[in-house]
């Protein structure tokens, strides 16, 4: 029986320390959630106007919070509804067309507001990106088959960045559903891409544990995976791309 109340006794305290904690997050962020933040998204070269870029205002604080809004004709932006803080700023543009501060750079935009704060003309200068692109070959279909234990076969390709940060490519394209070999309707060629910054080194990276892959004349792999060092030059009219081919299955 003892045991028993003093277990109940700090479950007692336990639920007080949670109900005053939620009672005091309301009231904390209540008082200070009338700041904004507005200005306007541009290319950090031109100075032109970027519009439609997805603008994300992350709280440098506890508990996490984050309020985006889109970009407007003339690039201008406003966040409203921010308690007191400090804020970095992410920026997404439409088409891949310039980096994200937040990915690549590593130095966002920083704003603090205090409560209440309407901080106005910040410029958020958007560098333009090198378009990475990456042919992947398929003349059996492998991609669309499953492994002997049902899975849809994995291929990772991307970059490492300069911080030892890995950035994966993106496809465009989805490949046909899984079945048997050479389902109907299975794609032969898949095309991958990644914006990534000029002038600077970094490294492709493309590996699979259940594909044998090739290069683009169709010479394997060794251990099915290939790392290469690429550079896109300003000025240079020619992004950097790869090819591969997909050899099939790993047995």
């Amino acid at each position: 029986m003892p045991n028993s109340l003093g277990r109940g006794r700090r479950e007692d305290r336990l639920v007080k320390y949670i109900l005053i904690l939620l009672l005091a997050l309301p009231a904390a962020f209540g008082q200070t959630g009338t700041a904004s933040i507005a200005g306007a998204v541009l290319d950090s070269k031109t100075l032109k106007p970027i519009p439609g870029a997805l603008v994300i205002a992350n709280f440098q604080g506890m508990p996490p919070l984050a309020k985006n809004t889109k970009s407007g004709g003339a690039g201008e932006f406003q966040i409203q509804g921010l308690p007191a803080g400090k804020y970095s700023l992410c920026v997404q543009a439409a088409g891949d067309q310039f980096l994200d501060p937040c990915m690549w750079t590593g130095i966002p935009t920083s704003v603090t507001l205090t409560a209440g704060q309407a901080a106005t003309g910040v410029s958020l200068k958007l560098t333009a990106a090198s378009i990475l692109s990456i042919q992947v070959q398929d003349p059996q279909k492998a991609l669309s088959q499953k492994t002997k234990d049902g899975r849809r076969p994995d291929l990772t390709l991307g970059v490492w960045g300069p911080k030892g940060l890995y950035y994966p490519a993106h496809g465009s394209g989805i490949p046909a559903p899984a079945g048997g070999a050479n389902p109907q309707g299975a794609a032969t060629s898949y095309s991958y891409r990644l914006a990534v910054p000029h002038d600077t080194t970094l490294n492709f990276y493309i590996a699979s544990h259940d594909l044998k892959l090739g290069d683009a004349t169709g010479v394997a792999l060794p251990a099915n995976a290939s790392q290469q060092a690429f550079q896109h030059a300003t000025g240079d009219p020619n992004p950097k791309s790869f090819a591969f081919t997909v050899l099939g299955l790993v047995p």
